[in-house]
């Protein structure tokens, strides 16, 4: 707006402050060329994606009705063997890198999800041999031969399906500390932000059998004919319990990461493999939200009870509840790995782990906690723009 001015006033004034700068922008494209040339063409921005096997430890109260001790007197599965929750997930990760040129500051947002589930049915029942009931009256020469039913039985049946997912969410900002520990071109950040973290798990489960049925018999004849053989009236005690619960945590807070690249081969701004790994920490400020539903019920039956309702051994007993808690949960994990590094793309492998302690409440009819672990191995590709 000056230059503008003095034009107005004094056009000879305005010629010289033009052909001055345009002396000096002559003089300075030139000196900034070779500022360039001597300076790092590295990528201001990093794009990375990737992929993830976690085994998972994520445990909860199993579903155990006063009944099942009777279903397990005979040879019957565990229930909680069929509602164990599922062992591992695939996830998917992504992270968004900025590093600003002439910096040692970079600035990043990543995410990793993953979901899992897991179903089991289990079906048993006992199979005793049937046995010939014979009646024979030579008398009037009737003859006749029937199977009676089975003497033993027994059934349980468990079916079970749990749905899981995860989020995990990182703003961070890093600086390059520097500090090598197997030489000169390794190198070190410590970055520090806020990371955010989501647990969800669905379950239901169906439980039910009869430990008791059993049919008796009587055998009937005389001294010098066949056995007549009659069942009598038997007991059966049919039991059932069915389960629905929702448990999810969901928390906030302050993040901190120190990884380190220790060169293998190569040259660091060429082609080259290095050893990864790092360490972090979070403390999360959320809450813990558990919803359960369950029912137990049970019935007595009779060989000869064919007709109405099975007349009831106990009255129905369903129990509901929901819970919230405020909570702090410690998060720590780490990871090591081989990357290939080149000039404008990285690929890396490598295990990571991460804890996250008492995040979970897995309780049916009161609050227990448990912990949220996931371990495995990684693969990720980075691809680098700009510079």
């Amino acid at each position: 707006m000056s230059e503008l001015a003095n034009h107005t006033r004094k056009p000879a004034d305005f010629r010289r402050h033009l052909l001055a700068t345009v002396s000096a922008l002559s003089l300075a494209v030139p000196l900034a060329e070779n500022a360039l040339a001597n300076e790092d063409d590295q990528p201001t921005v990093w794009i990375e994606a990737g992929a993830r096997l976690d085994e998972l430890n994520n445990q909860q109260e199993s579903f155990s009705p006063s009944f099942v001790p009777n279903l397990l007197q005979n040879p019957f599965t565990q229930p909680s063997q069929v509602e164990k929750p599922p062992h591992y997930s695939i996830g998917e990760e992504a992270r968004i890198t900025i590093a600003p040129p002439q910096s040692s500051w970079t600035f990043s947002a990543g995410l990793r999800y993953g979901r899992a589930n897991s179903s089991g049915n289990r079906q048993e029942e006992t199979s005793p041999p049937s046995r010939s009931a014979t009646v024979s009256l030579p008398s009037i020469g009737y003859h006749t031969t029937h199977t009676a039913p089975q003497r033993l039985r027994r059934f349980a049946n468990t079916a079970s399906r749990t749905d899981e997912s995860y989020a995990v969410l990182d703003f961070q900002a890093g600086k390059d500390v520097g500090l090598g520990v197997f030489g000169k071109n390794d190198t070190s950040a410590i970055h520090f932000g806020l990371r955010f973290a989501q647990f969800n798990s669905h379950s239901t489960s169906s439980i039910s059998g009869d430990p008791n049925y059993y049919v008796r018999y009587k055998y009937f004849g005389t001294p010098n004919g066949p056995h007549r053989k009659f069942p009598l009236p038997g007991n059966w005690d049919v039991y059932k319990g069915t389960i629905e619960r929702t448990h999810s945590f969901r928390g906030l807070g302050p993040s901190l990461e120190w990884n380190f690249d220790a060169l293998l081969l190569g040259k660091p701004d060429d082609t080259s493999v290095s050893f990864d790994w790092g360490v972090n920490g979070a403390l999360l400020f959320g809450r813990q939200k558990a919803r359960v539903q369950h029912k137990t019920s049970a019935h007595h039956g009779s060989l000869f009870h064919t007709n109405g309702p099975l007349p009831t051994l106990y009255p129905t007993k369903s129990h509901n509840t929901a819970r919230t808690r405020s909570v702090i949960v410690p998060n720590i994990g780490g990871f090591a790995g081989l990357s290939v590094r080149f000039p404008n793309a990285k690929v890396s492998l490598g295990y990571r782990a991460d804890a996250f302690f008492g995040a979970m409440d897995g309780g049916i009819d009161v609050r227990k906690t448990y912990d949220r672990d996931f371990y495995g191995p990684f693969a990720t590709i980075s691809i680098g723009l700009g510079g």
